[in-house]
């Protein structure tokens, strides 16, 4: 929140005006009429007007997930279950659906023990599920030339996609395509085959399909404004609006995504300004039926006819890493447009949910916020009359947050902060309005005490702690210009963070602010401590004015800049997610940009996800083309986002996905669920870890504090 004019300090909604401190980014004076701080629960609304369609059934049952997609106001409700979904299919004809033996390329591999070999047949089959009509394959298994099938141990290592029966008959779920690898083990011999299923999904509620032709030529005037081609989205994140122009009211479309395990189609017509949203549950069946980003890419092939003419698909690629995002954003919001509330807040959002949360609700204005690494614990400043801006915690593993260990005191104030990696001290900016006095501090969190008056030296602030501890990071230099985010000289500095906690040694640039436009601004260490990314805005650390990214060594190494992500020049104050997810690293901002047809020209900040290629490609622009965090209101005003994991579970034996979910760091399989304990001799695939020796699997290094399996690329 650096969105405060040089002014002198009074009693007012500094924090909350374009006038103070954390304030309006923007530089548009708010509303400070009757505010409604207090009010229930903010639930985020799409776009107004027509909407995007929704043809197609929602009532299929959806493949494993543990989100809730939430409500999109506009364009209808979304849900996804808490279990696996397993979807009735209407029969089991083989004549419905088809049945392919890849036989000539063979996986099936026996393992001779010296007394014979194992056998399965048939080999490398792909099953073909049309319409939800599924199709069953039965086996046999041999051993040296016996059958010997009802004797045999099978196991087939991908559920989601189908399951083994007894009676050797493999069965798809029908919710979900992909490959997986079906073992059959008799006494002392194994033999394996691979068995895949493709789904084959076609939807037309309009009765448009009879009607369509063959296409004329290349479409004249449409173009889809987003998602943007090459655009990289993680697992189980929030179906995509696609929104396109140039086009009329009733035109009809035949919408097609296809990748190598799963086909969907369907027909609709929509009015302008037009836009779809994707199913929800077919969004999570294709993302999760995919088998790597770059060796399996989503096609997506938009045509329309209009009238009589048919035009030539125009078309996109989408890539899907296979890998969920851990966590949620906390971001500061200004009303903007949407009036009735003068004051700003701090809410929450999870990129899948598509919707935000007012998880805290002190009855006054209050920003400048970061999280601790465990996710529990929020840190922010109040705008309650005071000078500087009181300092307090949010207990924010209960829902509502409570007040922490640190409640607004006049006598400890400031803006930015962040926690070291345990959570334990918060280093502060205390931002006395002259950016030439400013200061660093370290706070200890549990009691507000101050355990290190001055860090560096004065003109220092936006700081940052890198997840391990080691080191911190800040902007230092600033010439005597008002508040810290109004100063235009500043510096990109790392230091090394002594033994005892709260002093550092080896301070030096990395980052000058040196010739070109603007200065670095607000840092953010990488979730493996090796990375900083960072802002340049053109207006101190303000987002009014303009703003690429860049990602920069500790060292002050590989500086490069992401044009991908950046590529409007108005992006800003850019955050590490707290993991590494399939492949690479997530990286959260704030961007002015259009959001494809739904806000044109707003000139209105809105948070946006790029991919960070890991390892960042040598010498090149190591992101991707953004995704914009749907929950947002899009009439308000997102600022300061803040990516951290979603607070740890304490008890043990609770569900969980994986270790982060856990505050022991382990998320064990029981039975058929996967619970919160304890580390047994070696942690598994998804558990903390120290180094590579602790993963129990081979091929499973330790990645960030978490053994990292290798997801398919």
């Amino acid at each position: 929140m650096h969105s405060l004019r040089t002014v002198v300090p009074r009693l007012s909604l500094l924090l909350c005006l374009p006038v103070v401190a954390c304030g309006d980014s923007s530089g548009n004076v708010t509303d400070s009429g009757p505010g409604t701080t207090a009010g229930p629960t903010s639930t985020a609304t799409e776009p107004t007007g027509p909407g995007p369609t929704t043809a197609g059934p929602t009532t299929d049952s959806p493949p494993t997930s543990t989100t809730t997609l939430g409500t999109d106001t506009a364009t209808g409700t979304e849900t996804s279950p808490d279990t696996v979904g397993t979807e009735t299919s209407p029969g089991t004809d083989s004549t419905d659906g088809t049945v392919t033996d890849t036989s000539a390329t063979q996986t099936n591999t026996g393992t001779d023990t010296g007394d014979g070999v194992l056998d399965i047949n048939p080999k490398d089959v792909t099953l073909e599920i049309i319409d939800g009509a599924i199709v069953t394959q039965p086996y046999t298994a041999t051993y040296n030339g016996v059958d010997v099938t009802g004797d045999v141990a099978w196991s087939y290592n991908k559920p989601e996609i189908g399951e083994i029966q007894l009676n050797a008959e493999f069965v798809p779920t029908g919710t979900l395509g992909g490959i997986g690898t079906l073992k059959a083990t008799y006494q002392a011999a194994q033999a394996e085959t691979s068995v895949s299923v493709k789904i084959i999904k076609k939807l037309d509620p309009g009765g448009l399909e009879p009607g369509w032709g063959n296409p004329v030529g290349p479409d004249p005037s449409m173009t889809i404004v987003y998602p943007y081609n090459e655009t990289v989205f993680p697992l189980k994140v929030a179906a995509p609006v696609v929104q396109w122009n140039n086009v009329q009211n009733g035109d009809q479309y035949k919408l097609h995504i296809s990748e190598q395990f799963y086909d969907y189609t369907i027909y609709f017509t929509t009015n302008t300004p037009a836009r779809h949203l994707i199913d929800a549950a077919e969004w999570i069946a294709i993302s999760e039926s995919g088998q790597g980003a770059q060796s399996d890419p989503i096609n997506f092939e938009l045509q329309r006819k209009s009238g009589n003419n048919v035009y030539e698909s125009v078309k996109q690629t989408w890539r899907m890493a296979q890998a969920r995002l851990p966590g949620r954003v906390y971001y500061w919001e200004l009303p903007g447009d949407c009036g009735g509330n003068a004051n700003g807040r701090v809410l929450s959002i999870k990129p899948q949910e598509a919707q935000a949360n007012e998880f805290f609700q002190p009855g006054f204005c209050w920003g400048c916020h970061t999280v601790s690494r465990d996710g529990r614990t929020v840190a922010a400043v109040a705008d309650n009359g005071n000078i500087p801006f009181p300092t307090f915690t949010i207990d924010v593993s209960q829902e509502p947050g409570v007040y922490g260990n640190i409640q607004p005191n006049p006598g400890l104030g400031g803006t930015f902060s962040a926690f070291n990696h345990d959570g334990t001290k918060l280093l502060q900016s205390n931002d006395p309005i002259d950016a030439i006095n400013s200061v660093l501090r370290v706070i200890d969190a549990m009691n507000g005490s101050i355990l290190n008056a001055n860090v560096l030296q004065p003109g220092c602030g936006e700081p940052a702690w890198s997840p391990d501890g080691l080191k911190i990071a800040a902007t230092c230099g600033y010439e005597d210009a008002g508040w810290t985010f109004d100063a235009n000289q500043a510096n990109l500095v790392v230091a090394d963070v002594n033994p005892d906690g709260i002093t550092v040694s080896n301070q030096k640039v990395i980052v000058p602010k040196g010739g070109e436009a603007g200065r670095p601004a607000y840092p953010n260490f990488s979730p493996g401590n090796e990375w900083i990314v960072f802002g340049r805005p053109t207006q101190g650390s303000r987002s009014t004015g303009s703003g690429k990214l860049f990602l920069v060594g500790t060292e002050g190494n590989d500086l490069v800049t992401l044009e991908k992500a950046s590529s409007d020049n108005k992006s800003f104050n850019p955050t590490f997610a707290p993991l590494r997810a399939g492949g690479y690293f997530w990286v959260v901002f704030m961007s002015r940009r259009d959001y494809g047809n739904t806000l044109v020209g707003a000139n209105r900040q809105q948070l946006w996800i790029t991919a960070i290629n890991d390892p960042p490609n040598a010498g090149g622009d190591p992101s991707n083309p953004p995704f914009y965090v749907r929950g947002q209101e899009d009439c308000a005003l997102s600022e300061n986002a803040y990516f951290a994991p979603d607070p740890c579970i304490e008890e043990p034996n609770k569900v969980c996905e994986s270790g982060i979910d856990c505050c022991s760091g382990h998320c064990i399989q029981m039975g058929e669920i996967k619970v919160c304990g304890e580390k047994g001799p070696c942690s598994e695939a998804g558990n903390a870890c120290e180094s590579d020796a602790d993963c129990c699997e081979p091929g499973t290094p330790c990645v960030d504090g978490y053994c990292q399996q290798i997801f398919p690329q």
